[in-house]
């Protein structure tokens, strides 16, 4: 399919709309433009304590986004320019951590120019539009971009979205990705740098409400890679209110992917699964007051090839859950903590967590949550037929915190830190090294 131009489309549709929109449009389509954007500065402590490798850096950033009003209740357009500075990196760090380019240097990207159509807000209980150009898509289906590193990853492609009533629709259809750490746009490829031509996701979604305020929400997600990859998510979570203003949601989520054709190449058959690989998760959260509780439990099955070592182990698989090796797919699986994902083959991987917000103690604004995940059930099989069972567990602990109190409540503060710790076969088996991560992003959002 030809190469999308959304800056010549943008053109094409102001000058083919100029004959039949009333006047009273045009001024909707200046008077509702907006420019606003984010000043950023993220600071990243990664350290490999098996190999005593440090990553990491200290950066700056401004994300400045423009676009239009609706053009006759129709149409608008927008863009969006990033900038990223280094303001420092310790000597012997080995990477940024992705807060950089692959010279570990600062730089500059045009990350979005689109066109959006919407249908008119006339009709009434019933909403859609299609977004055509370079934009972030923050999830269709199972495809997505990464909002944590200095500036965001882009998609070029298109994406539409439909909603009425309960119901909840997207669709997108993708060619080419801008990484977190790129200044352009490339071709989406395999990880032994085939090309990949296209990438597309969908999404269904349905809310029934029920009887005493509880309510039924299912969905269904997908992603497709050409001639590389297909997976495939159902969900459904069960909202119930309880006692003194409490609620509980209970959930459930199944992921299943398989290899769909030559591109997935030995180095994803031998590095995540051979053929294919599933995941199922039970969850449960319970919000009472300043108070959120978590539990979750999930079992996946990812088997590599026959042949595939590692360090001298037949290497342990894992559900891998991206479109392409320089694209991002969605992963939001209770388990996965800041560091390991707890999707290894064979394992049983428990979360138990918490979040208090202390607000009610006059601390408005400020967060702090902890996590404890343990996975185990994995086998390290060494060439020689000795087996050994091995386990991984990470604690996480988050901090967050608005300065609303101070008046400036679009100022946020947010720190992580993540404490991983595995066996030795384990590691032998993967090559996923223990590790500890120390990560905060403040962060001003602004409006001009």
């Amino acid at each position: 399919m030809t190469r999308l131009k959304p800056y010549l489309l943008s053109y094409a549709v102001a000058l083919f709309s100029v004959p039949v929109i009333a006047s009273d449009s045009y001024d909707s389509f200046i008077s509702d433009a907006k420019i606003d954007g984010k000043v950023q500065s993220v600071f990243f402590d990664d350290e490999n304590t098996t190999d005593n490798i440090t990553k990491g850096a200290w950066t700056g950033a401004v994300w400045l986004n423009a676009e239009t009003g609706y053009l006759a209740d129709f149409v608008s357009v927008g863009g969006s320019a990033y900038r990223v500075a280094k303001l420092d990196m310790k000597h012997g760090n080995a990477t940024s951590s992705n807060l950089l380019n692959a010279d570990n240097e600062g730089f500059g990207k045009i990350g979005q120019i689109w066109v959006d159509f919407k249908l008119p807000d006339s009709y009434e209980g019933l909403s859609a539009d299609v977004k055509i150009g370079r934009q972030l898509l923050l999830e269709t289906g199972l495809v997505t971009i990464s909002g944590s590193r200095s500036v965001p990853s882009a998609w070029q492609g298109v994406d539409a979205s439909v909603a009425m009533d309960g119901f909840k629709g997207k669709v997108a259809w993708l060619n080419e990705v801008s990484g977190r750490t790129q200044s352009g746009f490339h071709p989406i490829v395999n990880e032994d740098g085939n090309k990949i031509d296209w990438v597309m996701g969908m999404q269904l979604g349905y809310t029934f409400e029920l009887a005493n305020q509880n309510s039924l929400e299912l969905q269904y997600r997908n992603g497709l890679a050409d001639n590389y990859l297909t997976a495939h998510n159902g969900n459904v979570w069960l909202k119930m209110p309880l006692y003194g203003g409490s609620e509980l949601t209970l959930g459930g989520m199944y992921f299943y992917a398989k290899q769909d054709g030559d591109l997935w190449g030995a180095s994803e058959r031998d590095g995540s699964f051979e053929n294919k690989a599933e995941l199922g998760n039970l969850n449960a959260t319970l919000n009472s007051g300043p108070w959120t509780f978590n539990a979750a439990f999930n079992y996946t099955k990812a088997n590599t090839a026959a042949n595939s070592i590692t360090n001298g182990h037949h290497t342990i698989g894992h559900y891998n859950y991206n479109f392409g090796d320089n694209t991002h797919g969605v992963w939001d699986v209770p388990t996965s903590a800041n560091i390991s994902d707890f999707n290894f083959n064979k394992e049983k991987a428990w979360l138990i967590g918490a979040e208090y917000d202390f607000s009610d103690i006059g601390l408005e604004g400020l967060s702090l949550g902890y996590n404890f995940v343990y996975g185990s059930g994995m086998k390290a099989k060494e060439l020689n037929g000795t087996a050994h069972d091995v386990a991984e567990h990470e604690h996480d602990l988050t901090m967050k915190y608005n300065f609303s109190q101070w008046g400036m409540k679009d100022l946020q503060f947010k720190l992580e830190y993540g404490y991983y710790r595995n066996d030795e076969a384990f590691r032998r088996a993967t090559g996923q090294n223990e590790s500890e991560k120390l990560r905060a992003w403040l962060s001003y959002n602004f409006t001009i």
